[in-house]
């Protein structure tokens, strides 16, 4: 007899369907950049695809949970580019490398417009958050490798949960602004994140009394 190996043709057809997820995630985060949160629909997701609406759920129970898949590639997009990063390499310079690269303006726009997409929709907001504080699970560990068994376990779960923060709080800043128009150069969201991460350094809760005048 002849023919592939069954191994073979499971194979393929895993990577087919993995590509075929991605197709839809990615379908829905191109309709959410051209059209607004409010646009996504399974119809306008499939087409886009390429797909019929079976197919679509097929591989997603609903319209959101294809939007939160197109928040978690984002999220595993991060991961991959801090797993690349040297072993002895500051924390927070390999956490400013995820954004610092001009030329990866894919990226940045995905950034921008999944963070848009929350300051405009309640509900877009609460996935994209979930899909944060999910990365929790994945930072922590990251963090201990790079650092090492000296910090605690509680030193570690409170330095992912501000650089979670400092995440936020830069998409949250840097979304409004990009919401009156255009996102800005390349920079603009590294420089925001920056900042943010910088004032992790800082006393964040002074004194209420300091400094001011009686």
């Amino acid at each position: 007899m002849t023919g592939r190996p069954t191994c073979v043709t499971s194979s393929l057809r895993d990577r087919k369907r993995a590509d075929t997820r991605r197709a839809l995630a990615r379908a829905a985060y191109t309709i959410v950049r051209d059209e607004g949160i409010d646009a996504i629909t399974a119809d306008a997701v499939a087409e886009r695809a390429g797909v019929s609406r079976r197919t679509f759920f097929n591989y997603y129970p609903s319209v959101e949970s294809v939007l939160t898949a197109t928040v978690a590639e984002f999220f595993a997009s991060v991961s991959g580019r801090l797993e690349a990063r040297p072993l002895g390499e500051p924390v927070r310079r390999s956490l400013l490398s995820v954004v610092d690269d001009p030329t990866d303006l894919d990226l940045v726009e995905r950034i921008g417009v999944l963070a848009a997409a929350g300051t405009a929709s309640p509900h877009a907001n609460a996935l994209i958050l979930a899909e944060l504080h999910g990365w929790l699970d994945w930072l922590e560990p990251w963090l201990r490798e790079r650092l090492g068994p000296g910090p605690s376990e509680l030193h570690i779960a409170t330095l992912a949960t501000s650089i979670l923060a400092a995440g936020e709080a830069a998409m949250r800043v840097w979304a409004r602004h990009a919401a009156d128009g255009p996102p800005g150069p390349p920079t603009s969201f590294h420089a925001t994140f920056a900042e943010a991460l910088g004032h992790l350094g800082t006393d964040l809760l002074p004194d209420a009394t300091a400094g001011r005048q009686r």
